[in-house]
């Protein structure tokens, strides 16, 4: 049963520990595979080691690496991504989380929709394989993200680009 957080709560998305390492570690791994840089998957790995012990943090490190490169295979263009720690997701972070989200909530609609938004038609089937596994490694952990409807992916992917505002 997914969480609700109440009307009006200060409570923030990605305080909760199953968006946090979904976000978190899509950034760090990201950006590992983006500089070249092991520092950043290093840090990807501490966080999971720390917030799910040691031997589980490495399965869903596996399973998140597996997912990443999935992404990064099916997307025509460069991610968009916030810089690791900032509480503001950007379009594409939005779309992946609520890709995971969706697969562990059985909602195909949302899964479709923010697939569409993040990767090109060509990649999609190996990264809905890929989002699978890892929703499927990190609810086996306790980890079960909120649902995201389809309509909020819609509405902030109707959103200008913050680009535009002065």
């Amino acid at each position: 049963m997914a969480t609700r957080l109440p009307a009006g709560s200060d409570t923030r998305y990605l305080e909760r520990q199953p968006e946090r390492l979904v976000v978190e570690g899509l950034r760090r791994w990201m950006q590992g595979c983006e500089r070249g840089s092991v520092t950043c998957w290093e840090l990807a790995a501490s966080l999971y080691a720390e917030e799910l012990g040691a031997a589980d943090g490495r399965r869903v490190l596996a399973a998140l690496a597996r997912w990443v490169e999935a992404i990064r295979g099916g997307m025509d263009r460069p991610a968009g991504l916030s810089p690791s720690l900032s509480p503001r997701l950007c379009l594409d972070e939005c779309c992946a989380v609520s890709m995971i989200a969706a697969c562990q909530n059985h909602d195909d609609d949302t899964l479709l929709g923010a697939l569409e938004r993040l990767v090109a038609p060509e990649g999609r089937a190996d990264v809905i394989r890929a989002t699978q596994r890892f929703a499927e490694t990190l609810a086996e952990t306790g980890q079960i993200l909120i649902p995201v409807p389809g309509a909020v992916i819609r509405e902030i992917a109707a959103r200008p680009c913050r680009r535009h505002y002065h």
